[in-house]
């Protein structure tokens, strides 16, 4: 099997990073390209929450967003391979899932756990779903 596409979910923590490290060593021995992908999961439960406060927690997201992609960028620019940054809005694990789906990615790196890591969990829970829903290869990074 040639790995061409790998998909890499980032969210800044220590775990996203340690993945990300890795998918730059695999890259740099494959030749394959890397999307780091964010994925934006918010959902506001107030109904009668002022549509200027939920337009500026929206910008403050994306904002924070972007940073964790720039982030993730500084691992991999000027390593002489292809990637991209890419935020989207929706569950992690659901997005993901999706992008299994699309059958674009040869592989699929990520993070054991990611900030929404629970005590005493095994897996984090993005990983879980990830890991129970999809039938593509996926590497786990301590």
């Amino acid at each position: 099997m040639k790995i061409k596409n790998i998909l890499l979910p980032f969210d800044g923590s220590d775990y996203s990073i340690h993945a990300a490290e890795y998918a730059l060593d695999l890259a740099k021995l494959t030749g394959a390209h890397v999307n780091v992908i964010y994925c934006d999961e918010w959902r506001l439960h107030a109904s009668e929450v002022p549509a200027f406060i939920v337009e500026q927690i929206k910008d403050n997201r994306k904002r924070d967003g972007k940073k964790l992609l720039e982030k993730a960028g500084s691992i991999f620019e000027n390593q002489g391979l292809e990637y991209t940054l890419e935020s989207v809005s929706g569950s992690p694990g659901e997005v993901l899932t999706e992008r299994a789906k699309s059958k674009e990615y040869d592989l699929i790196i990520m993070g054991s756990h990611g900030h929404s890591d629970i005590a005493g969990l095994f897996l984090g829970s993005v990983t879980h779903k990830v890991l129970n829903k999809i039938h593509c290869p996926v590497l786990i990074v301590p």
